[in-house]
């Protein structure tokens, strides 16, 4: 027997999860950069829990499986969606290893929503992305509390109520991304241009202005 969500309920478990989850996910962090560590807490993205990740959708799934490639130990990771639209050969130039990836289409709405809390509930799943076209704050906090029973990190493209950080992953020319941090909790918002280099995410630097002749002659 199913028994339906109940709102009051989810919204106490939310209550306690944030009150004895904070610790924990501060605990366990990945590096996105050094530059972009710094504005988060815990000097890196927080695990097991649920980020929204929205944006350029190729630029948004490589961002999001790179972070998800470093979760420590090696674990599965899960891409779950409704239509073929992953094309999971575009991850290789990221040196993102494809064995641990589990491609899971789901067309309905209802099974799309099921799939994606039954990952992030299971333990030998390190990483979730899935494609939903939003979250309410009730489902949003059903997907909080998956996460944080089971330790899997969740990255949604798509409309969350409540997420723990957002992003905005736009790409630029040159093999990078431009990067917005529009939401972190406990955290410090920020924008950022990167690019994929030796293995690593790493800052471009900005360009440095040229001096107008008119400012020549003024500083003459």
């Amino acid at each position: 027997m199913r028994i339906a969500p109940n709102p009051k309920v989810d919204g106490l478990r939310e209550k306690i999860s944030t009150l004895e989850g904070t610790p924990r996910r501060l605990a366990h962090t990945v590096s996105v950069c050094g530059l972009i560590d710094e504005a988060l807490p815990g000097r890196g993205l927080p695990l097991g829990c649920v980020h929204e990740v929205k944006g350029h959708p190729a630029s948004a799934i490589a961002f999001a499986g790179l972070l998800s490639a470093r979760i420590p130990p090696k674990g599965a990771i899960f891409f779950i969606e409704p239509a073929r639209s992953f094309y999971p050969l575009g991850l290789l130039p990221f040196s993102i290893d494809l064995q641990h990836w589990v491609h899971v289409r789901a067309r309905r709405e209802q099974d799309l929503v099921w799939t994606v809390l039954e990952a992030l509930r299971c333990p030998q799943v390190h990483a979730v992305l899935a494609a939903l076209r939003a979250a309410d704050l009730t489902f949003s906090r059903r997907l909080q509390l998956a996460a944080e029973s089971s330790g899997s990190t969740g990255f949604l493209f798509g409309n969350m109520a409540s997420a723990i950080t957002r992003w905005r992953v736009s790409p630029v020319r040159n093999s990078g991304w431009s990067l917005e941090l529009l939401y972190c909790r406990g955290g410090q918002p920020g924008a950022w241009q990167v690019t994929w280099r030796n293995g690593q995410i790493e800052p471009v630097a900005k360009p440095a202005q040229r001096e107008l002749p008119a400012e020549r002659a003024l500083a003459g």
